[in-house]
């Protein structure tokens, strides 16, 4: 793997929107003197990588990217040339021991509602168990909140999990206060501090990227 500045070639053009909730992140995490220069990152769905990986790509020193559709690897290697890319099922991956506590910088940029080939996963809420596989002992995980699900009364399926995963009767909007209680409880349940926690608005009103600064607690 090369330096930060030679990982990714910007051969995409994503609307700038997009790019720029991430950025925000990288900027807020930089002022709270986390030196991303120096880390090893992950986007777990990453498939092509042009909307937001690209938008932390050169500020990290290595970046993996696994994709479990192979329709996005020509574009994903020419986004990403010096990347170690992966064509495989995420969930899997995560579980061979080359990956165990290597990583600094987590990206989950899940899919909304409920998908996989039986319908097994929903948003991040099975992802998010992987970063205690995949964590460094001080690390960065990002990943979508849906506070406000659009078109919800359509979908009860997802409904259902989110209000499984959440417990909570009505999950058609979440709080920020609540998104942050939640979390915080939900990682210190699974050995891990905070360091630091926030909410970074992503797109419109409905998605939030959740972003904490985690460390693993000694067993």
């Amino acid at each position: 793997m090369e330096s930060s500045d030679k990982i990714f070639s910007a051969t995409a053009n994503p609307p700038a929107v997009m790019q720029a909730s991430m950025q925000r992140v990288c900027t807020r995490l930089k002022s709270l003197g986390f030196e991303l220069s120096k880390m090893r990152g992950l986007e777990f769905f990453a498939r092509e990588g042009d909307w937001q990986t690209i938008s932390y790509a050169q500020k990290i020193a290595e970046l993996d990217a696994w994709e479990i559709d192979p329709k996005f690897e020509l574009a994903l290697r020419a986004n990403f040339p010096r990347a170690r890319i992966r064509i495989g099922n995420s969930f899997e991956l995560a579980q061979r021991k080359e990956f165990a506590g290597v990583f600094d910088f987590i990206v989950y940029d899940n899919p909304q509602g409920v998908f996989g080939d039986s319908k097994q996963y929903c948003e991040h809420f099975e992802a998010l168990e992987t970063a205690s596989l995949l964590a460094r002992p001080e690390s960065i995980s990002i990943f979508n909140v849906n506070r406000q699900p659009f078109n919800y009364h359509n979908f009860p399926d997802w409904r259902r999990r989110r209000e499984g995963f959440y417990k909570q009767a009505n999950t058609s909007l979440l709080e920020e206060e609540f998104i942050l209680d939640f979390y915080r409880a939900y990682f210190q349940a699974r050995g891990f501090d905070l360091r630091e926690a926030f909410v970074e608005p992503r797109h419109e009103n409905y998605l939030v990227y959740y972003v904490a600064a985690l460390t693993k607690r000694e067993s």
